[in-house]
C-alpha cells in the first residue's frame, strides 16, 4: 500500500482587502483600513433661512442708510461747489448706496427696491443740504432755522427750484440704485 502523499506547500496568501476607493467605509466599531479616518456624522441643523435673511436685510439697511446720509452730504457739498447740480454725482450717489445695500444685504429680493428708494432719498436730502448751505452762506441761518420750524418754507423753496433736470437726476438715481443693488447682491 502506498502512503498518502504529503500535501504540497501552498504559497502564503494574505487576506483579501477591498480597494480603498471602491469599498464603502467600515462601520465605526470595525477596524479602519488604510485611507479611511473615522468621521463623526454632523448633527442635523435646523433651517435658519428666516434668521439669515433678517440679518442680511438688517445689515443691508444699516449700510444703505449710512451710505444714503453720507452721499447726501457729499452731494450737497458738490452742488454748492459747482453752484448747481452735477448729473454724474447722482450716479455716484446711487452707486455708493447700492454698494452698501448689495454687499452687506446679499440677495434679499427687497433690497433692489430699497436701493432705488434710498437713492431717491439721497438726492432729495442732498438738495435740501444744498439749500441749507446756500442759506447759511447768504443769511447766516443755522440748521434749526432751515430744518426746524421753518421746514415748510424750506420745502416750498425746494419745490420752486425743481425743474426737468431735477427729474432726470431723480430718474437716474432711482434706476441705477435698483440695478446696482441687484448687481452687487449677486456678487
Amino acid at each position: 500500500m502506498t502512503a498518502p502523499e504529503p500535501p504540497l506547500p501552498q504559497p502564503h496568501q494574505q487576506p483579501q482587502q477591498p480597494h480603498p476607493f471602491s469599498a464603502q467605509p467600515p462601520a465605526f466599531d470595525q477596524s479602519v483600513p488604510y485611507g479611511y479616518a473615522p468621521i463623526a456624522a454632523a448633527p442635523p441643523r435646523p433651517g435658519r433661512l428666516g434668521a439669515g435673511l433678517a440679518a442680511g436685510l438688517t445689515a443691508g439697511l444699516t449700510a444703505g442708510l449710512v451710505a444714503t446720509l453720507a452721499s447726501a452730504l457729499a452731494y450737497g457739498f458738490v452742488m454748492k461747489a459747482a453752484d448747481g447740480q452735477w448729473s454724474w454725482f447722482a450716479l455716484a450717489l446711487a452707486l455708493a448706496i447700492a454698494l452698501g445695500l448689495g454687499r452687506f444685504g446679499g440677495r434679499h429680493p427687497a433690497l433692489p427696491v430699497l436701493g432705488a428708494l434710498f437713492s431717491l432719498l439721497g438726492v432729495f436730502l442732498g438738495q435740501l443740504f444744498f439749500i441749507y448751505l446756500v442759506l447759511h452762506q447768504q443769511y447766516g441761518l443755522g440748521p434749526t432755522d432751515v430744518f426746524g420750524s421753518d421746514l415748510g418754507d424750506t420745502l416750498s423753496g425746494w419745490r420752486s427750484l425743481l425743474d426737468a433736470k431735477d427729474l432726470l437726476f431723480y430718474g437716474i438715481a432711482g434706476a441705477e440704485g435698483f440695478v446696482f443693488t441687484r448687481r452687487f447682491g449677486r456678487g
